[in-house]
Formats: structure tokens, sequence, C-alpha cells
């Protein structure tokens, strides 16, 4: 009977003592596999360490990615800083018109960025909206600017005075779609308009005019 030992992967005869084979470099059996067993925790080490850190990097970009609410128009008082609220227990028109709020606040800061990350998140709000003023149009056609949809703000203008003549918010809005796309003379005329209106519509007394009372001044005024 044949004592020798083998290598059990090509069978070439090993020393007693080898570790290895010395032709295919198989690790022999019995002392091969107590050879192993520190390299094999070693790198079951690296790989639990290489997906705790791939697993914190994904949570840290996912919360970058998440849309920060947090001290947003006077529902984010009571929210823990750095915390978005939960848009989801508000009703329709609040989320849309936090969600305006954000978007507004975030233009005037030069964050275009953020401006157009969270337009669209308000646009579908304001499409489930059930009710629709001057008011709300107005704002989902600041939105809409924003985005650079010129003719669907100018078209939420021509709604607002087909449902209230003259409204001055229609005005505005069709003024500063013209300024944002670059049309002056468009913008001319829509100022021109908005002034002609101002003292009657201002006497009907309507609360969207009280409530934007010094935007509507401030327009009123430019470029005096």
């Amino acid at each position: 009977m044949d004592h020798q030992i083998r290598c059990i992967a090509c069978q070439s005869p090993l020393d007693p003592e080898a570790r290895y084979c010395h032709r295919c470099g198989r690790a022999v059996t019995a002392g091969g596999a107590a050879e192993m067993v520190p390299w094999i925790v070693a790198w079951a080490v690296v790989l639990l360490a290489l997906g705790g850190i791939g697993y914190f990097l994904l949570t840290k970009d996912a919360a970058a990615a998440r849309p920060d609410m947090a001290n947003v128009g006077s529902g984010g008082a009571n929210q823990t800083p750095g915390a978005p609220p939960d848009i989801s227990q508000m009703t329709p028109e609040q989320r849309f018109l936090r969600l305006h709020n954000r978007i507004m606040t975030a233009a005037q800061q030069g964050d275009t960025a953020a401006a157009l990350r969270f337009a669209p998140m308000a646009i579908g709000a304001y499409g489930m909206l059930d009710r629709y003023d001057a008011d709300l149009r107005f704002h989902a056609g600041e939105v809409l600017i924003i985005r650079k949809d010129y003719p669907a703000a100018a078209a939420l203008a021509d709604t607002i005075q087909m449902d209230a003549k003259d409204h001055l918010l229609g005005d505005m809005l069709r003024a500063d779609a013209a300024r944002a796309r670059g049309d002056q003379a468009a913008y001319q005329r829509a100022r021109k308009a908005f002034l002609a209106h101002y003292d009657q519509q201002l006497a009907s007394g309507r609360p969207e005019y009280q409530e934007h009372r010094a935007m509507l001044e401030a327009f009123k005024q430019a470029g005096k």
C-alpha cells in the first residue's frame, strides 16, 4: 500500500512536513487548513469594516438628499433643528404652501438647486388641491417661473383674471414671467396694466391684497 502523502488537488507526492504542494501550491489538508484560519478571519474583519463604511456613506448621502423642511414657515417652529417635518400629516393646501415658502426662501438666498429640487413636489401638491383661488394660483405661478415654465405661469395669470377681472396678482404674475424670460415689452405691458388697475382693485378690499400689501406696494414703486 502506498503511504506516500499526496496532494489532494494534483496527486503529486509530498514531503511529510510540507504545508503546500510544491507543484500546484494547494495547502496540505492537515496543516494547511489551520494555516488558512488566521487569513480567513482577517479577511472577514476587512469585509465587515468595508461594509460598515459603505453603510455609513449611503445613509449619509440619503440624509443629505432628503428634503430638509425644518424651520420653514410657521409650521416648523416645533420641529427638531435639522429634521424635516412630517408633511404627510398636512392638508394638500398646507403642504403646497409649505413647499412654496421653502422654494421662495431658497430662491431668495440664491440656492437655485434647492428651489428646483422642491419645485416638482410643490406642483404635485398644487395639483391635489380641492379648491383654487387667485392667491393659490399666484403662488403656483411663482413656482412655475422658478422652473422656467413661463407659458404655464402666464396661463395661470390669465386664469386669475378670468375669475376676477383686472386682478392685481394676475398682472403681477404676468409681469414676473415676462421679466424672467427677458421679454421687456411684455413686462412693461403687464406693469402698465397693474398700475392702471391698482387703485380700484385695492379699494375692493380683497383679503389677498391685504396679505400681500407690502409686495404689491413694492411692485408699484419699482421703476419709479
